[in-house]
C-alpha cells in the first residue's frame, strides 16, 4: 500500500477527488491519503536549543552575548498546539505502508518536502520506499499523471528540497539574534515585523520618500504634429523651462513616409499575483482581500493555485482549459469566434513549472453572479484572469509600422502604428 502524505485537508480532498477516495486503488495500485495542516511543528525557544549552562546567555537581549554560536545549537523541534490528532491519524498507516509517497506542495523553497519529513522524524518512520509526486497543481490530470510517474527517493534526509528548506529555516532562526541587534541599537521599539518583512518594508519606504519629494518640472519644445495625430520631434532640438522662450521659426510642412513593414505583437503574459493585485487596487480591492478571495476561488477549483512565480503553463494544463474555453469566455462576456489560435503557444505554454501561472481553473462558474458567495473581489479576480487567460487564444494583432519626416525639415522624425 502507498502512503500519499499531502501537505493540508484542501489537498487531501482534491487527491481524493483525482484518485477517487481518501483510500482506495488507482490503476491497480493500493493507496491511503495522510494529511498534514501545514508545519506541525516549530523550533523551540532559543534558551531550550542549548544546554543549561547557556540557557541564561541565549535567553538574554544583551549585546555581549552575541553573535550566538551556531555549533552550540540543538535544533530541536517542539510540536505546534493542537497537531496531536494529526500524528495519531497518520502514524498506523505510514507504519504500515510498503512505500511513502511524498506529496507536499512543489514550492521553490522545498518547503512541502520539509512538512512531511518533520512527520516522518517525529514518529520515528524510516520508509521502506520513499517516492515524490511533483505536480503542477491539484487539478486530477496533474494529480494522476504525478501518481502514475512517482519518483524515487534514495534518502530523503538528502534530497535537494529537504536541503534547501532545512537550510532556510535554520538560517531564519539565526537571524532571530539580529532582530533583537536592531531592537537594542535603534533608539526604540521593534516593530514585529520579521526580517524578510522589515527589509520589504524599507525598501518601500526609501521607494515612497522618493515619491513623495518627486515634482514634475515640465519643459518646452518646437514640435510638429500632423492631421492623424503623430507627433515629429528632432533630438538637436533645444528644450526651454518657459514656453515664452520658445523660438518660433518654423512653419508647416509635409511629410515624407520613408519605410512602411508589416509587424505582429502576441498577446500579453500570464498575470501574476502582484500584478493582479496591482490592478485590482484601482477597483477598491486591497491586496489581503484578492488574497483571501482567490484562496477561496482556489480551493473550489474555480481558479488555478495563487502564490505561484510561473508565467507560463505547461501542455497539459493547456489542454485541461481547451474544453472549457467557451465556457469560460461566455461567463466574462467574450465572444468565442475571436479565440481562434487554439493551439499552444510558445511565449505561453511550456515544460516543467511547479503550479503553472495565474489561470481559471477546471470548474466554470455559471455566471460572475454565482461567485459574489466567495466575496466582493470575486467577479473582477475572476474577470482578470480569465480575459488574461483567453487573450493567448486570439490571433496576433497585426500593423504597419511606418516611419517618416518632414520634407522642409528633415531632422523631425515621427513614427506611427497603423492597424491590419
Amino acid at each position: 500500500m502507498v502512503a500519499i502524505m499531502v501537505e493540508k485537508p484542501s489537498a487531501a480532498r482534491n487527491f481524493a477527488k483525482a484518485l477517487g477516495g481518501m483510500s482506495g486503488s488507482f490503476e491497480g495500485t493500493a493507496y491511503q491519503i495522510v494529511t498534514a495542516r501545514g508545519h506541525l511543528f516549530e523550533f523551540a525557544p532559543p534558551e531550550k536549543q542549548v544546554a543549561p549552562g547557556d540557557a541564561a546567555r541565549m535567553k538574554d537581549w544583551a549585546l555581549e552575548n552575541l553573535p550566538w554560536q551556531e555549533q552550540s545549537i540543538q535544533w530541536s523541534r517542539e510540536k505546534k498546539a493542537d497537531v496531536a490528532s494529526v500524528l495519531t491519524a497518520a502514524k498506523p498507516v505510514l507504519k504500515s505502508a510498503s512505500e511513502i509517497c511524498i506529496a507536499g506542495d512543489v514550492d521553490p523553497s522545498g518547503e512541502g518536502f520539509l512538512i512531511q519529513v518533520e512527520i516522518l522524524d517525529e514518529l520515528g518512520i524510516r520508509p521502506k520506499k520513499a517516492t515524490r509526486m511533483y505536480f503542477t497543481d491539484e487539478a486530477a490530470p496533474s494529480i494522476q499523471k504525478a501518481f502514475r510517474g512517482r519518483k524515487a527517493v534514495a534518502d530523503i534526509h538528502k534530497n535537494e528540497e529537504y536541503l534547501m528548506a532545512w537550510y532556510r529555516t535554520r538560517w531564519d532562526f539565526l537571524s532571530m539574534q539580529w532582530a533583537r541587534v536592531a531592537s537594542k541599537c535603534g533608539g526604540g521599539p521593534l516593530l514585529r515585523q520579521g526580517r524578510l518583512k522589515s527589509a520589504m518594508v524599507l525598501l518601500v519606504g526609501d521607494q515612497l520618500k522618493l515619491c513623495g519629494a518627486y515634482r514634475k518640472i515640465p519643459y518646452y519644445q518646437n514640435r510638429f504634429r500632423d492631421e492623424n495625430g503623430v507627433v515629429y520631434t528632432s533630438s538637436e532640438e533645444p528644450s526651454f523651462s518657459s514656453k515664452d522662450q520658445v523660438p518660433q521659426v518654423y512653419h508647416g510642412s509635409a511629410v515624407v513616409l520613408d519605410s512602411r513593414e508589416k509587424k505582429t505583437s502576441g498577446p500579453p503574459k500570464f498575470l501574476d499575483l502582484s500584478t493582479l493585485s496591482s490592478r485590482l487596487a484601482s477597483k477598491g480591492h486591497k491586496a489581503k482581500t484578492v488574497l483571501d478571495v482567490y484562496q477561496k476561488l482556489y480551493q473550489d477549483s474555480i481558479l488555478s493555485y495563487p502564490r505561484t512565480e510561473d508565467r507560463v503553463i505547461t501542455p497539459e494544463q493547456f489542454d485541461e482549459l481547451l474544453p472549457k474555453v467557451n465556457a469560460i469566455a461566455k461567463v466574462v462576456g467574450v465572444d468565442p469566434g475571436i479565440l481562434t489560435h487554439r493551439t499552444p503557444r510558445k511565449t505561453h505554454v511550456k515544460t516543467g513549472g511547479a503550479h503553472g501561472a495565474n489561470r481559471p481553473g477546471p470548474n466554470v462558474p455559471a455566471s460572475l453572479d454565482a461567485l459574489d458567495k466567495y466575496g466582493l473581489a470575486a467577479r473582477d479576480i475572476y474577470e482578470m484572469l480569465a480575459r488574461n487567460y483567453l487573450a493567448c487564444l486570439c490571433e496576433d494583432y497585426e500593423y504597419e509600422a511606418q516611419k517618416g519626416h518632414l520634407a522642409e525639415y528633415p531632422k523631425f522624425t515621427g513614427q506611427a502604428s497603423v492597424p491590419l
